[in-house]
């Protein structure tokens, strides 16, 4: 199964304990290869963030798993986007989420519901209380 991580997920995996890291390390133990939209890497990497968090945010993904945002892609986030009627506020997870789609992998994400009716999309939760 292929996996995507979204903005938030990996901030919290990164930097407490609870369940995103447990599942990150989960999935580094399984040898999975995990991606990344470029999208939520810009998301991610704009940070407030150190150069070692970042070095370390990297290290998690192949030298391929940070997806870029194509051509191709736009227009099918474009068209999803407005098919949704969706709010501007929700334009970034729309290709986050059609570029997990498009690469038949499963979102991993704090936030399922933004990331809802977007076709093909799977996705793995792991809200918490907080």
């Amino acid at each position: 199964m292929a996996l995507h991580v979204d903005t938030d997920f990996l901030i919290y995996a990164l930097a407490a304990v609870g369940p995103e890291r447990r599942r990150l390390l989960q999935v580094a133990e399984s040898g999975q290869v995990l991606s990344m939209s470029a999208v939520a890497w810009y998301e991610f990497s704009r940070g407030p963030r150190t150069p070692e968090q970042l070095a370390t945010a990297r290290m998690l993904f192949a030298e391929d798993g940070i997806i870029p945002f194509s051509e191709p892609l736009a227009a099918v986030a474009a068209e999803v986007f407005r098919r949704l009627g969706s709010p501007r506020r929700r334009a970034a997870d729309i290709a986050i989420g059609v570029t997990a789609a498009s690469h038949d992998a499963t979102l991993m994400t704090r936030n399922a519901r933004d990331f809802g009716g977007i076709p093909g999309l799977m996705v793995e939760d792991l809200r918490t209380s907080d």
